[in-house]
């Protein structure tokens, strides 16, 4: 089977789900070749035979100043050259899938690629927690045209083969066929002890790692001066953050740098929390602006998460003692529910009907 897979480059939790799949489909037999397309193929750090790399751009999600803020004129203007380009666009992933005998597409998770299978004639398959179109609804009561351009992707999804639907969801479109499936994300390759002494962490000191994931923290500056000496802050590929009162350690693997740290800052967004979970790190997150998913998101963090809201004036401030105290407290109180995990599994065999 000869895969075309294609990732949406909006920040890195589809780029760091999908890769997580990708390297599991690899160990396969009936996978002959991956063609990954996407505007992320940097995060991917393997390299494989049966792995093809495309750099191309097949949605636009939103943009954003950074993080926490997002900017809807811009994504509009993007959307609309977007749309001028599809028609290009589609001609030209017809020929490359019918020249490199493509059997199948997944994306993760823009509609365009399902019709481009549509075109070719071979099943696609979504993969994801939200899509576009509901994100875009959301902004329609600001501006008419996120909500025409929402029935339009709606439509678009409802030609999938089949949904593979992640924990974290949120309201979804008419699949035909919908499954949902278990957690797929990075998975820290040592337990908390060892990966806090393979970055020389103190026993006696907390450490709070800053995840803020491809939009950072720009203009904004931590007043690191305030922490207690036993709190330190911790970072490794936050755009835009500052280097006083931050460490910033050398990493080959961050969901190690996740298990090693005593609670994670965060927006939530379905890969910072993914890697949480499976390193059994509690999340202290803020707002992340006017996104849909967030609420979903928060629902998600009260029912599988030890986590507590910060607000952004407290972290920028680095007045963390009082929620910390909070999260111990609450530690003792209230037990979680547990996730179905290893979604990677899930994936495959629902691959296995297509072969």
């Amino acid at each position: 089977m000869k895969i075309y897979y294609s990732i949406s480059g909006h920040g890195f939790g589809h780029i760091s789900r999908s890769g997580n799949i990708i390297k599991r489909l690899l160990d396969e037999d009936f996978i002959e070749e991956i063609h990954l397309v996407s505007t992320r193929i940097a995060f991917i750090d393997f390299q494989h035979p049966k792995l093809k790399l495309r750099s191309l751009k097949l949605d636009v999600g939103i943009s954003q100043k950074d993080s926490l803020s997002i900017d809807l004129q811009a994504t509009k203007e993007e959307l609309i050259q977007f749309e001028k380009t599809k028609s290009s666009l589609l001609k030209e992933e017809t020929k490359y899938i019918k020249e490199n005998n493509i059997s199948l597409i997944l994306t993760d998770s823009s509609s365009f690629p399902i019709t481009i299978a549509l075109e070719v004639g071979i099943p696609s398959i979504y993969l994801g927690n939200f899509t576009w179109d509901f994100i875009y609804r959301n902004y329609a009561k600001s501006d008419v045209y996120f909500g025409n351009l929402s029935d339009q992707l709606e439509v678009e999804y409802g030609f999938a083969t089949e949904a593979l639907v992640f924990p974290f969801h949120c309201p979804m479109p008419h699949f035909l066929e919908q499954t949902q499936i278990g957690l797929v994300g990075r998975k820290p390759t040592m337990p908390k002890t060892m990966a806090r002494k393979s970055f020389g962490f103190q026993d006696e000191m907390t450490y709070i790692l800053l995840s803020f994931g491809a939009y950072g923290l720009e203009g904004h500056t931590l007043q690191t001066d305030n922490l207690p000496k036993n709190i330190q802050l911790v970072a490794y590929g936050v755009p835009g953050i500052q280097k006083d009162g931050i460490l910033v350690p050398e990493v080959s693997h961050y969901p190690d740098l996740v298990a090693a740290s005593d609670f994670v800052c965060t927006k939530p967004g379905y890969g910072i929390l993914s890697e949480c979970y499976y390193a059994n790190t509690p999340i202290l997150y803020t707002d992340r602006g006017d996104f849909s998913e967030y609420l979903y998101l928060v629902n998600a963090l009260d029912l599988y998460f030890r986590s507590a809201y910060v607000h952004l004036e407290k972290i920028i401030s680095c007045e963390f003692e009082s929620v910390l105290t909070t999260m111990r407290t609450l530690d003792q109180m209230t037990p979680k529910l547990e996730l179905k995990i290893d979604g990677e599994e899930d994936v495959i065999r629902h691959l296995l009907e297509y072969t």
